[in-house]
């Protein structure tokens, strides 16, 4: 429901009675007018500064929609790293698997080993516990 305002401080202003012997002392009409006059401006005001308020948040609003929405995104994508990286987490463990503790290291072998530690770290960085690849603190 939409509400209107009839009146505006000018109206009240420029509003003309008609004068009666018997009537009010035109002085205090005009003084009260007055009153009314200064209380629908700063109505008028307040108004709009609501309008303002109410918009501004309306804007926070949207901007918090939208920053949700690119981070599940950005949530979506951390998700699909993380797959791709535990399986290439399985295959390094399928390779490291096949070294036994007498074979003698290879560059291969620790490069591997280096692969997999870098892989680790940046699952760390993520916020998940690279053991369990569950997210820390859950």
């Amino acid at each position: 429901m939409e509400h209107r305002l009839e009146l505006t401080p000018k109206k009240i202003l420029e509003e003309k009675f008609t004068k009666n012997v018997k009537g009010y002392d035109p002085e205090e009409v005009d003084a009260f007018l007055d009153k009314v006059i200064l209380d629908y401006r700063s109505f008028l005001a307040y108004q709009k500064e609501n309008e303002e308020y109410l918009s501004s948040l309306r804007g926070e609003i949207e901007k918090l929609r939208a920053s949700s929405t690119s981070s599940g995104d950005v949530e979506r994508r951390y998700l699909d790293r993380i797959r791709s990286l535990e399986a290439e987490n399985a295959s390094l463990h399928n390779k490291l698997d096949k070294i036994r503790p007498g074979d003698a290291p290879t560059a291969e072998n620790i490069g591997l080993i280096n692969q997999v530690n870098r892989l680790s770290e940046f699952v760390h960085d993520l916020g998940y516990d690279p053991k369990t690849l569950t997210k820390r603190g859950s």
